[in-house]
């Protein structure tokens, strides 16, 4: 067998590291124990915990299978997790937002997931490559999103969106950011941007969070296990 390089073996350590620390975190931070915020507990119980099965489900399993073909052969870029596809209509069916700004895009499951929790979702998607124009040109056009959802960036959409999304979070928005943890610096400018006045909470599932702005609630960060 060939000698694993330095890259390999980094790469090798990051992902036992990344299991160990999900693994503890599944441990201590499930069922909401240790948390204060009557808001967050409600969330992890009947959000990120709930076991009700959805109608919808149906539809995201059978969609999440074939993408799953799909992209084994390259057709689609490879899907996240099913379980993160279920949370996701979860939160959505909880928010129910009307005017959705997406940056970046997947393999189009998210989009599913939007659309099967209402069926008329206003719903707005930009590019990486277009974010310095299109995102301010949503905003001139749009009402303050009810939702942002960020999908996995490169560092420089990460700062980008962030940059230029920070001062249109009105006080009822929620934000979901993927992949937080994806590069060196990802997380540290995620925490950055959580530090807006106008986000109060924060619910950290390692790999994924999920910001909440609204003038009622302490600021505050969670590590949930998930």
């Amino acid at each position: 067998f060939m000698q694993k390089t330095s890259k390999e073996k980094r790469s090798i350590f990051r992902r036992i590291k990344r299991q160990y620390s999900k693994g503890i975190r599944n441990i201590i931070h499930r069922k909401g124990h240790g948390v204060h915020s009557p808001y967050v507990f409600n969330f992890i119980i009947r959000v990120i915990e709930e076991k009700a099965r959805y109608y919808a489900y149906d539809k995201i399993e059978e969609q999440y299978k074939q993408l799953k073909i799909q992209s084994k052969k390259g057709v689609v870029p490879k899907p996240q997790t099913l379980k993160y596809y279920k949370l996701l209509y979860r939160i959505l069916n909880r928010v129910k937002p009307q005017h959705v700004l997406e940056c970046g895009s997947d393999c189009g499951l998210v989009d599913t997931v939007f659309f099967l929790t209402n069926a008329e979702v206003q719903l707005t998607r930009v590019e990486e490559s277009n974010y310095n124009t299109e995102i301010p040109a949503y905003y001139t056009t749009n009402p303050l999103s009810d939702l942002i959802y960020i999908h996995k960036q490169t560092h420089e959409g990460y700062k980008q969106i962030y940059n230029l999304s920070s001062s249109k979070i009105k006080e009822t928005s929620v934000i979901i950011v993927s992949g937080i943890r994806s590069t060196k610096h990802s997380y540290t400018n995620f925490e950055e941007f959580a530090s807006n006045k106008t986000i109060k909470v924060t619910i950290d599932i390692y790999d994924y969070a999920i910001l909440v702005a609204s003038p009622k609630l302490n600021k505050q960060t969670f590590k949930i296990g998930f």
